[in-house]
């Protein structure tokens, strides 16, 4: 037997010393030398005995250089504390430092596999594989990323087209489970995160309306049932001419609820009477506008894609839209995005200071929705936004709703 297996087999069988090994193997791995010190006020009496005896006295803190040198005075001289170590818990010690940079290796090995198992989609995967979403997944859940990575790729090789798609659909074709791409998993934010990657024009992954319109670029529909615009006095055609469901609604003056899948199909859609479209947020200020026999679209409260496609086809006939919406950060944001998409076919209406101020503004709106107003950068939203700053309280438009009826009654030549 060596002197350093005795050495080792000595050490094993007196276990009071078996605490004070685990910190001083910590202890070197952490400073990757041997330095510093370990306290044992907290040992038990027999794991202090067994220090005081190794050392001749009594000891407060146990020096790693100062054990070192002292078993350099028993038996076991010409055995350094690194190879003692080692050999006592059977493994090669390994310093912090050399860890990370072997987790660093293995994690570049990972990514590179992927990238390689896939070249045509190599440029994404390695974008992908610096997103936090990746990094928190390659940590905790490492064999499913990697499926994810796979099934992910799979799909970009079958994209619909030129035909719409409705996500579950595609995701059983694809994957065989219809579930497989839905967005609050895995798999369905690194599909976005790709379709972005190859998206001509930047998507706010952060807001419904924005995913919606990144998975319509690519045929791929979301929900096309529930997701509806809520419209009157609009007329609709599609390739076999006017539609006869839109036509009687505008001879009724009856509202209609239009889920997507039925949008979809128009080829054409424009006001039954001049050229003008109000577009209002909230529902009961589209009913109360209702019995003005004018053509009204309502958002309700967010721009979905059925809202979204009927809005580019009104535009596209060359109808303006006049917006009225909430004051607040939410209502800015949105009349904002309509200028940005409609420029010169949006008016706001009734929507500056003054109006924010008539709405008598009550209700607080705490830091974090304020904070929302950082995005509004619409010069024509600046007044409006700068008081609303100011006074931090929200004001709604069903407060001036009776002004906006008198007008539309009233006949103003809107456009």
């Amino acid at each position: 037997m060596s002197r350093l297996e005795e050495a080792v087999q000595f050490f094993r069988g007196e276990r009071t010393f078996h605490r004070l090994f685990c910190e001083m193997k910590q202890k070197y791995e952490s400073l990757g030398r041997i330095g510093g010190t370990i306290s044992v006020a907290s040992f038990s009496a027999e794991e202090k005995e067994a220090v005081a005896s190794f050392f001749g006295k009594e000891m407060s803190r146990v020096s790693l250089a100062a054990f070192e040198k002292q078993l350099q005075n028993t038996r076991f001289a010409g055995i350094s504390l690194v190879e003692l170590l080692s050999h006592y818990f059977g493994e090669p010690l390994v310093t912090k430092k050399e860890q990370q940079i072997e987790a660093e290796r293995e994690k570049e090995a990972y990514f590179e596999r992927l990238m390689n198992m896939d070249r045509e989609h190599r440029d994404w995967i390695q974008a992908a594989s610096k997103q936090r979403l990746v990094q928190l997944a390659y940590a905790q859940q490492r064999e499913e990323l990697e499926t994810a990575f796979v099934a992910v790729c799979h799909a970009l090789k079958h994209l619909p087209a030129p035909m719409y798609v409705r996500l579950p659909v595609f995701a059983q074709k694809v994957a065989n489970d219809p579930h497989a791409f839905d967005l609050h998993t895995l798999t369905g934010k690194l599909l976005l995160s790709a379709l972005q990657f190859y998206a001509e024009e930047e998507y706010d992954l952060s807001s419904v309306e924005d995913v919606n319109e990144l998975l319509q670029s690519y045929r791929l529909l979301r929900e096309d049932v529930l997701n509806f615009v809520t419209c009157a006095g609009i007329m609709a055609e599609t390739e076999s001419g006017r539609h006869l469901v839109w036509a009687a609604a505008c001879e009724t003056n009856t509202a209609l609820n239009i889920p997507l899948r039925e949008v979809m199909p128009l080829t054409r859609a424009y006001p039954s009477i001049g050229n003008t479209v109000f577009v209002v947020e909230n529902a009961g200020v589209f009913s109360m506008l209702l019995d003005t026999n004018v053509s009204l679209i309502s958002t309700n409260g967010q721009l979905n894609l059925a809202t979204i496609w009927l809005l580019d086809l009104l535009v596209k006939e060359g109808a303006v839209l006049y917006y009225s919406g909430d004051f607040d950060p939410e209502g800015l944001k949105m009349a904002q995005r309509l200028v940005e998409r409609y420029g010169s076919s949006v008016r706001l209406w009734h929507y500056d200071r003054s109006d924010y101020l008539a709405t008598k503004p009550t209700v607080p709106l705490p830091d974090e929705r304020l904070a929302k107003l950082q995005s509004v950068t619409l010069r024509d939203l600046q007044p409006v936004k700068q008081e609303m700053l100011r006074r931090k309280k929200a004001g709604y438009q069903e407060a001036i709703v009776e002004e906006l009826r008198r007008e539309v009654k009233r006949g103003v030549d809107f456009v």
